[in-house]
């Protein structure tokens, strides 16, 4: 009788063990599946496609069986910095605005993808923001170039009058001068003959570095229509001039550039080709191209931050009324499970190297966070009604990666920060083990937030892209049945070990075989077939895989 008791005991432990904790259903299901259903009308939540622009527009049956086959798109990259994003951070919205329309009036919903990523930027544009310096100091030259102080016989200090003298002197009257209360007052007489230097004032010696240009700057105006004068230079290997120089008969400024042909030049103004009176003014030399030191990190940071937050808002804002989530940070996780860190070129641009918690040397000082929490926060702030998701790829088949995630994403969570969701991209391989795929569902469902799939295709060409074998490669028939039974099983997880209220949907990853990324993977990676149609649009062993997935009870 005691032994029955402990017996019975032990039962009850467990019993209340395994109905108390919530497990991964490893349960085998036996599904009567509709195989005349569409994919959408079989799936009991939204279910979406990976769709390329210029193949979707074009339409043909790419365009049919996305329409008749899915209920939301995902835009591959028309919606990408890198395709918004042009010169001088100038936004050009109008591929994303005919996609978003075109998908809108098939009666797709629009999955808005993505804002903040490590690639397909327009990464010439912001490594200027970083790149670009700060203009160092440029002071003039030039000595008295505004002819405040009064010389010793001549009207101006370090300017002396090589032709002319009676007819310049420093002009006081109202209107007479730019600045100030002087300017240069050059009453041009008419000559027998008028010629350029028959009325000139040369500056003193100024000290320049030969082969540097230079830049020669003031305001002048004329008396009367039609004036006309030039600059020169003394001094050096050889005089220099400018053109002839209009003068109207208001302020305005005019510049000329020279390249010092040695250690010292005299700028000249030759006033004596057309009678007039002419007044100039505000005189300066400056180097024309002055070095720029290096922006400092804070200043870095700032450009940086104030970008991807322009950036966010305005694409938030812009598809507000059409777009109702979005990938807000995709990737930000490296395969050791940090934040993503490199050298920034083509399209790659890492933005937690300046956005994720850094002290003034650039050395990381947090786990980086702040880069995601900026992101969220900028496109919660642009549309609070709108379901925020990290995404991300590998949680399946990289624990330490799947780790890091689950503990960046409770953090994010404790901060406040105004995640909603979390997508497991689900690039796989027929290979992947089923337990992976559940621990990964499940740990993601157990945050509390909306879980999506959100570019599932499943690979069966192994290779490495980079292994000249892999372009080898050959089909075989055991093959296709396994990438079926996986689509299955994925589909079959996800209603198992996600709740209901949690499911935000399935995204495949393309249409065709013919139209996926990893046929783009060179220079190897060119065979493979990773998705629900072959290349001619024939409905493969993988599709109804999917589809009797889907009508899991």
């Amino acid at each position: 009788m005691k032994l029955l008791n402990i017996l019975w005991s032990g039962t009850l432990v467990a019993l209340c063990i395994a109905s108390c904790r919530k497990d991964i259903n490893y349960d085998p299901d036996t599904i009567d599946a509709d195989l005349s259903l569409t994919l959408k009308s079989a799936a009991p939540f939204p279910l979406g496609v990976g769709v390329g622009y210029e193949e979707f527009i074009a339409g043909g049956k790419y365009a049919d069986i996305i329409k008749s086959e899915f209920s939301n798109v995902t835009a591959g990259y028309v919606m990408k910095h890198g395709a918004i994003v042009q010169s001088g951070g100038i936004y050009n919205f109008a591929k994303a605005d005919d996609f978003v329309s075109k998908a809108k009036a098939a009666g797709l919903d629009v999955y808005g993808h993505t804002l903040c990523w490590f690639q397909n930027n327009n990464g010439n544009y912001l490594r200027s923001l970083v790149n670009a310096g700060v203009a160092t100091p440029n002071p003039s030259i030039m000595v008295n170039g505004t002819f405040e102080a009064a010389g010793s016989g001549t009207p101006f200090a370090n300017w002396e009058i090589k032709n002319g003298t009676a007819y310049i002197s420093a002009g006081t009257a109202a209107g007479e001068m730019y600045e100030g209360s002087t300017s240069l007052k050059a009453a041009t007489p008419t000559l027998s003959p008028n010629n350029e230097w028959s009325l000139q004032i040369a500056s003193d010696p100024i000290t320049t570095t030969t082969g540097t240009e230079y830049k020669v700057r003031f305001y002048a105006k004329a008396a009367a229509a039609g004036g006309q004068f030039r600059l020169s230079t003394m001094l050096g290997a050889a005089s220099q001039y400018s053109g002839n120089f209009s003068i109207t008969t208001s302020w305005a400024p005019y510049e000329w550039k020279f390249t010092a042909d040695g250690t010292s030049k005299r700028v000249v103004f030759d006033l004596g080709k057309i009678p007039n009176t002419y007044y100039v003014d505000s005189v300066s030399v400056t180097l024309a191209n002055p070095p720029a030191s290096g922006a400092t990190f804070a200043l870095q940071q700032y450009r940086v931050d104030t970008t991807l937050k322009n950036w966010i808002t305005a694409s938030v804002t812009h598809f507000k009324d059409k777009v109702h989530a979005w990938d807000v940070v995709n990737e930000p996780l490296d395969d050791t499970g940090a934040v993503r860190s490199g050298t920034s070129a083509s399209d790659a641009f890492f933005w937690g190297d300046y956005l994720g918690d850094r002290d003034a040397s650039k050395k990381k000082v947090a786990n980086g966070d702040s880069m995601v929490a900026k992101a969220f926060r900028y496109a919660h702030a642009a549309d609070p009604t709108a379901k925020l998701f990290l995404n991300d790829y590998a949680h399946e088949s990289n624990g330490r990666k799947l780790d890091s995630l689950i503990a960046l994403i409770k953090r994010l969570k404790s901060a406040g920060v105004p995640i909603h969701g979390v997508g497991l991209q689900m690039h796989m391989s027929y290979q992947t083990p089923t337990t992976g795929i559940d621990n990964a569902i499940l740990k993601m469902a157990q945050l509390g937030l909306l879980v999506k799939i959100t570019e599932i295709d499943i690979s069966v060409n192994l290779g490495e892209q980079t292994n000249p074998e892999t372009a080898n490669f050959v089909l075989t028939p055991t093959m296709l049945p396994q990438q079926a039974a996986k689509y299955q099983y994925v589909a079959e997880s996800y209603i198992r070990n996600v709740p209901e209220a949690q499911r935000y949907g399935i995204t495949v990853w393309g249409v065709s075989d013919s139209d996926s990324w990893l046929r783009n993977r060179l220079p190897y990676h060119t065979k493979d077939y990773p998705l629900l149609w072959d290349e001619s649009y024939n409905k493969k062993q993988a599709y109804t895989g999917l589809l009797t997935g889907l009508q899991l009870k």
